[in-house]
């Protein structure tokens, strides 16, 4: 009898170690930096790893306490599904993105079920991820199952108090950004609590989310033009203008920027286009891009007061807005806050439909162009956005000999380039017809940077954000030029305010023309926003 219970208490060990092993590795990659493991044998990095390993203690043990607590079966059924589910979508943005951080969480807060769903047939969920999803339950099972016994649980609960009081004496030394009293992003030291929470995968959500809602915050005030002495040249309201918003496009996949695939050609049928040889996004995500884009900013306050639709009202313009955006953010997003302020605004897609090809914008154009001029339209495309197939089934392809050696998902981002282009050209086409002169302005909001896994293509978020993530297209298009040119200039679009307003002829108090792609001596400060709203600034 001794034997057999020695044996069971031997197996039991065995799950256990095997059980809290799994769980402790599975932390340890999701809460390390690869990056910052490289140098192992550094002071700096030592430190790092002595930090990495007491919070995937703390992780481990939480885990722990909440798996060994309850006994009802199927209160832990739904408890373990719950943590299985969280924990692999953990896993999947550790080894898609390297890390969850606030730009990733807004993605999915804000992301509606089409795009969703969309996402998840682009992605090549690695196998890893599904074994999770399944096992985690087992091994929680198993872990409530020995980890039996008051003295025990309490044992753990203290040497989880323990651990997690010494590391929140960090809190400290990091900071995270708030709103202040006048509605500005300042930068606060971290509590402990939000600390803690922030450095436990499974519950750093809830840190996230109160991030998320000061951002809400600000970028939900009213909107209360601050815009002084605007003026206007005579010579801009005889004129149409067309801002064109693209999604996601690489400028590398753009042939007119050097790409060996012929995905502009039908731009070679326009005249009087300027490339910008080097622009660069303000942000890898569409929110955190578009948002600067649009009003003017200094690091990590935007100020929606002073957005260039109202600039526009005010200089006596005629303003429209047309969306083939989605339902995301519809009533609530600093965009649409700012495309309301629009004379006329329309959105596509509004209740979570299949997209639209972009080109009913073009409708949209055609329908509100009037015979007069004194007009701006903003036309916001779903472009590039995954997933690609999904945005060009019904679309023109490119033909050529390289369409075999590429993947499904890498031609069909190409497909929609091609797309975007016979859009832009279009547009041009239907200017022309209204006899009036024009100006026309295509970019991205951000750009992609490219992987090797499915689909080939990614934000360039946690450990991909790089300056790559940020180039985009920047084109000009005007019908008093002629020929086509590349103007040789490093541009930071975060300050596309003072382009725009040199663009449309208007001066105000806050613009500065320094700052506009059109001065030869532009100054800029020469940094964007990772997803993580810190400041990077680059040197090239």
């Amino acid at each position: 009898m001794s034997k057999k219970i020695q044996l069971s208490f031997s197996k039991n060990s065995i799950y256990l170690t095997a059980s809290i092993s799994l769980i402790f590795i599975y932390y340890f990659f999701i809460i390390a930096d690869a990056k910052s493991l490289e140098n192992a044998l550094s002071n700096a990095n030592l430190t790092y790893i002595t930090g990495v390993v007491i919070k995937t203690c703390i992780s481990t043990l939480f885990i722990l306490v909440i798996s060994s607590v309850f006994k009802l079966k199927l209160l832990n059924l739904c408890l373990f599904v719950l943590i299985s589910a969280l924990s692999s979508i953990y896993l999947f943005i550790k080894i898609q993105y390297g890390r969850f951080e606030l730009g990733s969480y807004i993605s999915i807060i804000e992301t509606n079920t089409k795009e969703t769903v969309e996402m998840l047939q682009s992605f090549d969920i690695p196998l890893v991820v599904f074994i999770q999803l399944i096992l985690t339950p087992f091994i929680l099972f198993k872990i409530n199952q020995c980890l039996a016994g008051f003295k025990i649980k309490l044992s753990l609960i203290t040497l989880l108090v323990l651990m997690t009081g010494l590391s929140s004496t960090q809190a400290k030394n990091n900071a995270i950004f708030s709103a202040s009293p006048n509605g500005k992003v300042v930068l606060v030291p971290m509590t402990r609590a939000y600390y803690i929470l922030f450095n436990m995968p499974l519950l750093k959500p809830i840190a996230l989310s109160q991030s998320y809602s000061e951002l809400k915050q600000i970028e939900n005030n009213p909107i209360t033009t601050e815009w002084e002495n605007v003026s206007v040249s005579s010579l801009s309201k005889n004129k149409n203008y067309v801002i064109v918003i693209g999604e996601s496009v690489q400028k590398s996949a753009l042939s007119s920027y050097g790409y060996h695939r012929k995905t502009t050609a039908p731009l070679k049928n326009t005249n009087g286009v300027t490339f910008i040889s080097d622009p660069i996004a303000p942000a890898p995500q569409t929110g955190m891009a578009l948002s600067r884009i649009l009003a003017i900013n200094d690091k990590l306050t935007i100020n929606n007061n002073l957005n260039i639709i109202d600039l526009a009202n005010l200089a006596g313009f005629n303003t429209f807005w047309f969306s083939n955006q989605g339902q995301t953010g519809i009533y609530d997003s600093p965009i649409t806050n700012l495309a309301n302020r629009t004379g006329l605004t329309i959105f596509h897609n509004q209740s979570y439909k299949e997209a639209n090809s972009d080109f009913v914008l073009i409708e949209d154009l055609k329908k509100h162009l009037t015979a007069g001029s004194n007009n701006i339209y903003f036309l916001h495309m779903i472009g590039s956005h995954a997933d690609f197939c999904e945005r060009t089934k019904d679309a023109s392809i490119l033909n050529d000999a390289y369409r075999a050696q590429l993947k499904n998902d890498q031609n069909c981002y190409d497909d929609s380039i091609l797309n975007t282009s016979i859009f832009i050209n279009d547009i041009v086409s239907l200017l022309k017809k209204s006899a009036v002169d024009y100006e026309v302005i295509y970019f991205s909001d951000h750009g992609l940077v490219d992987i090797e896994r499915k689909p080939y293509k990614s934000h360039g978020v946690g450990n991909l954000f790089q300056r790559k993530a940020l180039e985009v297209p920047l084109i000009f298009i005007s019908s008093n030029k002629s020929g086509n040119q590349i103007q040789e200039t490093t541009y930071f679009l975060r300050d596309f305010p003072h382009t725009f307003a040199e663009w449309i002829g208007v001066r105000a108090e806050q613009i500065d023309y320094t700052k506009s792609v059109f001065n030869l001596k532009i100054k800029q400060e020469k940094y964007a926003i990772n997803d993580s709203s810190e400041v990077v600034y680059f040197n090239k």
